[in-house]
């Protein structure tokens, strides 16, 4: 019916060339931002991760990073959450096996990447499919969110050019770095470059 696209207003008179391509990316982006439902659950995995965590460690803080905290995520994104707190040896398999055993997770979605330059837990919370990526102790991970956050204030374009490339990444298979694609957070890191270098003068979403 939408030929694949269906962000495309129907019968709407796009623009030739760049400018049906602005017009196009403009409702992909009013298309695409999560609905209250879809936000809600989000907010509850976190919330049954979280209550595990506290659970075991009940002085551990658990932090939302990534693309959930700054607001640049697809539907199909995943949820970066890291856990902060003291330990000699980063707890990733004890966590592992709490998870299987509360029913968060199956085990056969639970990935433990402890030889990654960041290890992490990979999951697929049972209930919903939503994917969520725990770490350990990586603070910068909280202050990398907050300053894409300014960027977005700085570029209000930003959010539009990310997530549109983001799907398109997606798309290829070219979206997760352990399978030989590129990071969110560098995509978004090239993104505000792209912005500083190429000024327009009058920066505003409609740019």
């Amino acid at each position: 019916k939408y030929k694949g696209c269906p962000w495309r207003v129907r019968d709407y008179q796009y623009g030739d060339g760049i400018i049906g391509l602005h017009e196009e990316i403009d409702h992909f982006y009013q298309y695409v931002p999560p609905t209250p439902c879809e936000h809600a659950i989000r907010n509850e995995v976190v919330k049954r991760i979280e209550a595990v965590v506290h659970s075991i460690w009940p002085q551990a803080v658990v932090e939302i990073f990534g693309s959930f905290r700054t607001g640049l995520f697809l539907p199909t994104s995943d949820i970066d959450l890291v856990v902060l707190g003291l330990w000699e040896k980063l707890p990733l398999r004890t966590l592992e096996f709490e998870l299987v055993s509360r029913n968060i997770a199956e085990a056969c979605t639970v990935r433990v990447l402890d030889k990654a330059s960041v290890p992490i837990i990979k999951l697929t919370d049972r209930e919903t499919q939503v994917k969520v990526d725990i770490s350990f102790n990586m603070q910068s991970g909280v202050q990398s969110a907050e300053l894409i956050k300014q960027f977005k204030r700085d570029y209000p374009v930003l959010g539009k050019l990310v997530l549109v490339l983001k799907q398109f990444l997606l798309l290829r298979d070219l979206n997760e770095v352990f399978t030989g694609g590129i990071s969110s957070y560098s995509l978004i890191l090239m993104c505000i470059s792209f912005l500083q270098l190429h000024p327009r003068g009058i920066c505003h979403d409609k740019t």
